[in-house]
């Protein structure tokens, strides 16, 4: 697989604050774009497409950091849990750091 077709995927924040400053909580995903669903990469192409400001989560909420490749660099969008593809939130794997 090629290193421009992964997708680095961060889940952050709720009660533990994973991934926040201080934090020694981490919880990270890859996944190939190529082995998305047609749906799964539909709806990660349409996040990426959003310009407009994502919600803010609710307190405690998840929020995921999803970085792809696009045209030869990286592009970074944050979202709410419930707008992440369950394929990319499955990748996800906590460690302790």
């Amino acid at each position: 697989m090629a290193n421009q077709d992964r997708l680095k995927i961060e889940r952050l924040g709720g009660f533990g604050g994973f991934g926040l400053p201080g934090s020694h909580l981490k919880s990270r995903g890859e996944v190939s774009e190529s082995e998305l669903s047609p749906a799964d990469l539909q709806s990660l192409d349409a996040l990426f497409e959003e310009e407009a400001q994502h919600e803010d989560p609710m307190p405690d909420a998840f929020r995921y950091r999803i970085t792809r490749k696009v045209g030869g660099s990286e592009k970074t969008i944050e979202v709410p849990e419930h707008q992440v593809p369950d394929a990319l939130r499955n990748s996800v794997q906590d460690t302790l750091e």
